[in-house]
């Protein structure tokens, strides 16, 4: 698949999800190229932003390193559009990746091994695919390494007794992340197999109906994000309109740079 630079990450390009829908149930695959790591990462408006901070500057380079780096919001569609003379033809959000994978692994009952926010979000997904695993954590902070370091250990003894070839992981940026890196490591130290460890966040929990998303027309706005930010005003109006006013800086920067 076609990837295009933007950002500093390599989004892959492309009108729908269908080739990586493909390519996500052949896996495991071999690499592209020697650093790859099989991970799968749907950066959207705000986890671009959050990425470009000097203190997430390493993991920028580890994401970059993705298999799978797909393009989850539609003003980084526009950049690339005036950037680079329409360079992504769609949004690719992992919300809508998910249903269309998980339809194809229940139907064919295919185990896999999920990290949720949520029991419900667990309960929900196993009647209809009874062959997942599934486990939810202790609400932890990245601060907090003794706990990030218990959840690490916890899911790494899962994975070698029962491996799997996809992990599905929805803790949020940047846990999810730093739980993927982490467990890549441990495995590639034990001579395990590696599966390809999916970063999808609230997607599990919209496919469970634990949240409502934007209406079909408000996505192709790219207003999904003022959706969001009425369900859940008091958690998201600094996320939104303080934090994530960087991505007209990073956006002009790209503009510049093309």
């Amino acid at each position: 698949m076609e990837r295009v630079e933007l950002f500093g990450l390599p989004f892959i390009s492309a009108p729908d999800h269908g080739g990586v829908v493909r390519e996500v149930l052949a896996w495991p695959q071999p690499p592209a190229k020697p650093d790859e790591l099989p991970l799968l990462s749907t950066p959207n408006v705000d986890q671009v932003v959050k990425l470009h901070r000097p203190e997430n500057a390493a993991l920028l380079k580890q994401v970059a390193r993705a298999r799978f780096v797909l393009p989850d919001g539609q003003p980084i569609v526009w950049v690339s559009r005036w950037a680079n003379g329409g360079a992504l033809p769609a949004r690719l959000a992992g919300s809508d990746l998910f249903p269309a994978l998980w339809k194809l692994l229940a139907k064919k009952q295919t185990p896999v091994f999920m990290v949720l926010a949520q029991e419900a979000i667990g309960t929900f997904l196993q009647r209809e695919n009874p062959a997942m695993r599934y486990m939810v954590p202790p609400f932890y902070s990245i601060a907090e390494t003794k706990a990030e370091n218990a959840v690490v250990q916890a899911v790494y003894e899962q994975l070698m007794e029962r491996p799997v070839s996809l992990v599905f992981l929805g803790l949020g940026f940047p846990k999810q992340e730093r739980l993927a890196l982490a467990l890549v490591d441990r495995l590639k130290e034990a001579g395990a197999p590696l599966p390809l460890f999916l970063l999808l966040g609230a997607s599990f929990e919209f496919h469970a109906g634990l949240k409502k998303r934007a209406p079909r027309i408000w996505q192709r706005l790219g207003l999904e994000f003022f959706h969001r930010f009425l369900s859940e005003p008091r958690r998201m109006f600094r996320r939104y309109f303080v934090d994530d006013l960087q991505f007209f800086r990073l956006a002009w920067k790209e503009l510049r740079r093309s």
